[in-house]
């Protein structure tokens, strides 16, 4: 009886053993296959969340010419304005990431980035001097919302060791909407006090007013589309967490971002549509040109704008990206 039960503790002590071996091995397996997984992944598909805070910029009838003059003016640095906000991302496969953004900021833009090339040239004609002379400035808040797709080229094929590399390019594109209101510095006549307000309402190119030579188009609605696209660099910090920076531009379906889009109209279309008030500032701000050569007055029909082309907006900034969740199989 007594060698029976022995045999039997013996046995058992046995399977235990057995089975202990069995589960160490499992677990070291289960070990070595993940980090084999996670070393042959660049980026398991998951889910995440981050962050964008960079410069903002305005690309409109006012201000500059080229992009170049845009940045380099000695007038820039000194009204920069700010754009940032959250995304949530989600990676299919490496090479491919939806994400969903929301961003909130400014942008500003004025004709008095054009004094340095306005100082140098030989006639009003010039396009610096006429921009510089018109001194018109805008800013105004953005709500922006948008779906973009991510396109890293060199994670396309998760075999190569480019893939791997901690550092990758990608390109961006989407769509989005957004909401603005733009404002200018009204600057008045008599007192030469000044005061920001907002434009849509004064119809400083007669948009929207029924009076004989005001525009006959509609008021433009504050919400409008953006077509968002870009390209960027991201860093891997580990499995978890990105940092990056990413240049983003947004065409627009509108021309009167920055207010400012066609011909100037005969300042008595605002005594007849507007009331004193607004009239009178719609009629000081309209043309800014008595600023800088007092008693200057354009000419209806003059050039003010450029209504071929539609305004844009953009970002230069840094990102931050955390990993929430990943999913270390196949994709295929």
């Amino acid at each position: 009886m007594i060698t029976c039960i022995f045999k039997n503790n013996l046995h058992m002590q046995r399977i235990n053993k057995k089975l202990i071996l069995l589960f160490s091995l499992f677990i070291i397996s289960s070990s070595v296959v993940r980090a084999q997984i996670e070393d042959y992944y660049s980026e398991a598909p998951g889910f995440s969340l981050g962050t964008t805070i960079g410069l903002s910029d305005l690309w409109g009838d006012i201000g500059t010419a080229s992009s170049m003059d845009h940045y380099m003016n000695s007038n820039y640095k000194k009204n920069l304005t700010f754009m940032g906000g959250l995304l949530f991302r989600y990676t299919f496969v490496p090479a491919f990431s939806l994400r969903f953004g929301v961003n909130y900021g400014k942008l500003y833009a004025s004709d008095n980035f054009n004094e340095d090339l306005a100082k140098k040239a030989k006639s009003m004609e010039e396009d610096a001097a006429q921009r510089y002379y018109r001194n018109l400035n805008v800013r105004t808040n953005i709500w922006e919302g948008n779906i973009m797709f991510e396109y890293a080229p060199f994670r396309m094929n998760t075999e190569s060791n480019r893939s791997r590399r901690r550092m990758q390019p990608y390109i961006t594109g989407g769509i989005g909407i957004f909401h603005y209101k733009p404002q200018g510095l009204y600057i008045n006549r008599a007192t030469r006090r000044e005061q920001w307000v907002d434009l849509i309402d004064l119809h400083t190119e007669g948009v929207g007013l029924s009076t004989t030579g005001a525009t006959s188009a509609a008021l433009p609605s504050l919400w409008q589309v953006a077509i968002p696209m870009g390209f960027g660099m991201r860093w891997d910090l580990n499995h978890k967490v990105s940092l990056g920076v990413e240049y983003i531009y947004r065409m627009t379906m509108t021309d009167l971002l920055d207010d400012v889009s066609d011909k100037y109209v005969n300042p008595q279309v605002f005594t007849a549509s507007l009331s004193p008030e607004k009239a009178a500032i719609a009629t000081d701000i309209y043309d800014k040109t008595w600023v800088l050569i007092p008693n200057y007055q354009r000419n209806v029909g003059d050039k003010r704008g450029n209504s071929a082309d539609k305004d844009a907006y953009s970002t230069l900034s840094i990102t931050f990206i955390y990993r929430l969740s990943s999913r270390w199989n196949q994709w295929w």
